[in-house]
């Protein structure tokens, strides 16, 4: 008896030891390694790599704790989750055939015990059937349910069409304010640009050259003809005032910008650094052409 209790005793040491050592053992080198990269992101503090070790393991311990949880609880549903046929004993019986079994009960003896207990077992299981029998057929009965399930089946196809009816508007609302930017740009480029491009077929060149560049930042325009000079100071200006109103900044970056300026006025462009171009808000106020910034979420100029 005794060499089975030590047996016991220590299974359960070594099980512990997988479950909680082993594990434990990783989370701490996660942990490590984790506030190592932080500290040398913070130039190797040693407070940044305590408080990083610590949030990284209590994180990580919470986790597999949360974990370990579960796993106990599985074992526990699967005995509940047992079908109707399984025998189960009460405490008087289940210490009744113990009882026997102490006294060296024999096979034979207990197998007419468990034969006694079972038709008794049976029988106190019928009324329950039948007792069950009967919600059954005061719901197949009654119509609240019926109309409950189509109501709820009304509501599951009324809400995809509202989705999409939804997402539907969205897009006509993005692709009117689109349009609306674009209109706006138009009449601010004929309105600016008028009294400076050579003739009104460089103005059209001119409107083609934005609008394409709108539906595609990487457009390359053709150069435009300028019948009175602008300063490089304008026409960073002028393109900086566009570029803003057409919305993403990952695509409209200050290279981009730089670019689009080079190629449609390479001759004013021609002296000037790629670098010194970026610097397109420098004195906003100055120039034939000055700084429009927009309001916020809207797409108007101040030009009038």
């Amino acid at each position: 008896m005794n060499s089975v209790k030590c047996k016991t005793e220590n299974m359960t040491v070594r099980d512990y030891c997988l479950v909680w050592g082993c594990p434990g053992l990783v989370i701490l080198t996660i942990s490590l390694f984790v506030s190592l990269k932080v500290g040398n992101d913070f130039g190797q503090d040693n407070f940044a790599k305590f408080v990083t070790f610590v949030i990284s393991s209590g994180l990580l311990g919470t986790v597999y704790y949360l974990f370990q949880s579960v796993l106990a609880e599985m074992p526990l549903r699967l005995q509940n989750g047992q079908h109707e046929g399984t025998i189960f004993l009460t405490d008087q019986e289940a210490e009744a055939v113990t009882e026997d079994s102490t006294d060296n009960m024999s096979f034979e003896q207990v197998h007419e015990c468990l034969a006694e207990v079972l038709p008794q077992t049976e029988s106190a299981q019928e009324p329950l059937s039948e007792e069950l029998q009967e919600p059954t057929i005061e719901i197949s009965d009654s119509a609240e349910p019926t109309k409950e399930v189509s109501d709820t089946t009304e509501t599951s196809t009324e809400q995809p069409d509202l989705y999409a009816q939804r997402c539907k508007e969205y897009q006509r609302e993005q692709e009117q304010r689109r349009q609306n930017t674009i209109d706006a740009i138009m009449e601010y480029v004929t309105h600016i640009m008028s009294p400076y491009v050579y003739d009104n077929d460089e103005l059209e060149k001119l409107c083609d050259a934005i609008r394409k560049w709108a539906d595609d930042w990487q457009h390359i325009p053709v150069p435009i003809r300028l019948k009175s000079p602008l300063t490089t100071l304008d026409l960073r200006h002028f393109v900086w005032n566009i570029a803003e109103r057409l919305g993403s900044k990952k695509d409209y970056t200050g290279r981009v910008r730089a670019d689009f300026i080079k190629r449609m006025f390479p001759d004013v462009m021609r002296d000037i650094e790629q670098d010194s171009i970026r610097n397109f808000k420098f004195q906003p106020d100055t120039g034939n052409i000055v700084i429009d910034e927009p309001d916020k979420g809207d797409y108007h100029f101040h030009f009038e």
